[in-house]
């Protein structure tokens, strides 16, 4: 083998090592910005499960603030259903005229 042609083999071979070098330098700076896009996702994909967990937090809150306000209303209208009912039991007791007597006397 010729000598020009080794030493064109050699240039060859440097040439595309020279190439092969910078290909990879430039993968490790795409390398390194895929490393801040992730760490970047990974801080949005946290933040977003905090801000998701703080609004169950505060719907649970809520519910049950709103579940308490209605059991008060509740037990509000059970007790007037038991004094209306007490009430027409002891009108039933007392008879028709007697009841009607009385309504008679606050009425005039």
């Amino acid at each position: 083998m010729p000598a020009a042609v080794r030493v064109n083999k050699i240039k060859q071979a440097e040439t595309d090592i020279a190439v092969l070098q910078v290909q990879v330098r430039n993968l490790d700076e795409k390398f390194d910005e895929l490393k801040f896009d992730f760490k970047d996702l990974r801080g949005a994909i946290d933040k977003g499960s905090e801000d998701t967990l703080n609004m169950i937090k505060e719907l649970q809150t809520s519910n049950s603030e709103s579940h308490e306000k209605l059991a008060e209303k509740v037990n509000v209208l059970e007790r007037v259903r038991w004094m209306v009912m007490g009430a027409a039991a002891v009108a039933g007791a007392m008879g028709f005229e007697t009841f009607q007597m009385l309504v008679a006397s606050f009425v005039s």
